[in-house]
């Protein structure tokens, strides 16, 4: 009882990491951490680490409720040869905030961010580059919702990849930008994906979506200089509402599977256009 007493009045719900701080220290704004796995086990469950100056603060994996925001100055983690952000918390019920962060694989990194379990992560400002296999993998056991904005992901085998065993991986970004990875995003098993007013480009594939039963939704978003624009493969549904697809060798490949578009979308100089379907008529309420 006295070893629990002791740990938990150690934790408390807001800490901080420096450039220069050390991770013997209590990581708090006088005595800051240095790194983020230095910071995590020192900071409460649904609490808070936040960033003094701008600094590399290293890979951490994440087992708890948690935000780590570095709004005073870029947060850096250069994963090479590993992954920058594991989050394995609880899937029915912690929630993950990551702001301003900046995740540099250095061409050897992993996965920028891995969910393998969390209720929600929630991503704001965040870049991911470098990566090797993906800029954000969610390979989930359970149910799992994932939101972003202002994201960026760059130079990564897959930019999103998303999957799961059980339920449903929602995935909801807003004004991001997936550019000069080899397939942008990657729909898989239990995948239900929404992209709005974002921009996927200078890929082989911008859009895949592999698994029967998976969905993307694209609105309103730009699809530009990828070898092939959006590829859906039997069983799966990809639908286009109001895009604008530039300079794409194939705009659209329905390759068995199922290409909905609103008649909306802009065609401009793309190769080979494809054949998508119409969607359904509105429902009007």
């Amino acid at each position: 009882m006295l070893a629990f007493t002791s740990v938990a009045s150690a934790q408390a719900t807001r800490t901080w990491v420096s450039g220069v701080g050390d991770d013997v220290n209590p990581c708090s704004r006088t005595a800051p951490c240095k790194t983020f796995a230095g910071a995590i086990s020192k900071t409460a469950a649904g609490g808070e680490i936040d960033c003094l100056d701008p600094g590399g603060f290293g890979s951490v994996t994440i087992t708890k409720s948690m935000t780590i925001d570095c709004d005073a100055g870029a947060g850096g983690i250069l994963n090479s040869a590993t992954d920058g952000i594991i989050i394995n918390a609880n899937a029915a019920s912690d929630t993950i905030q990551l702001r301003n962060l900046s995740i540099q694989g250095a061409g050897s990194g992993t996965n920028g961010i891995r969910v393998l379990a969390a209720k929600n992560v929630h991503l704001e400002d965040v870049v991911i580059m470098g990566q090797t296999t993906n800029g954000i993998f969610v390979n989930a056991t359970a149910a799992t919702n994932l939101s972003g904005r202002d994201v960026k992901i760059n130079n990564c085998a897959q930019g999103l990849n998303v999957k799961t065993t059980v339920g449903n991986a929602i995935a909801d970004f807003d004004s991001s930008q997936i550019s000069g990875n080899v397939t942008g995003v990657f729909g898989d098993a239990g995948s239900l994906i929404t992209i709005r007013n974002s921009v996927i480009s200078l890929t082989n594939t911008g859009v895949f979506q592999s698994a029967a039963g998976s969905q993307v939704n694209l609105l309103n978003s730009e699809v530009s200089s990828n070898a092939t624009g959006v590829v859906s493969t039997t069983g799966s549904t990809i639908r286009i509402v109001s895009n604008t697809f530039t300079q794409n060798g194939t705009a659209i490949n329905t390759n068995g599977g199922s290409v909905l578009s609103d008649g909306k979308n802009t065609n401009a100089g793309n190769g080979i256009v494809g054949n998508p379907s119409a969607l359904p008529n509105p429902i009007n309420m």
